[in-house]
């Protein structure tokens, strides 16, 4: 991937994981997890 390309996705995640007030130090697996647990509270909801 070229640099600029990676490090556009770098800051998008960033940019992401503070929208959702997640710790910058997850990893992916952890933060895919907790965007599965609020889509199965959000959900439950209906």
């Amino acid at each position: 991937m070229p640099p600029e390309l990676r490090k556009a996705h770098q800051e998008n995640d960033k940019a992401v994981m503070q929208a959702y007030g997640f710790s910058l130090k997850m990893t992916e697996s952890e933060c895919v997890a907790e965007l599965f647990k609020m889509y199965e509270t959000l959900t439950q909801e209906i």
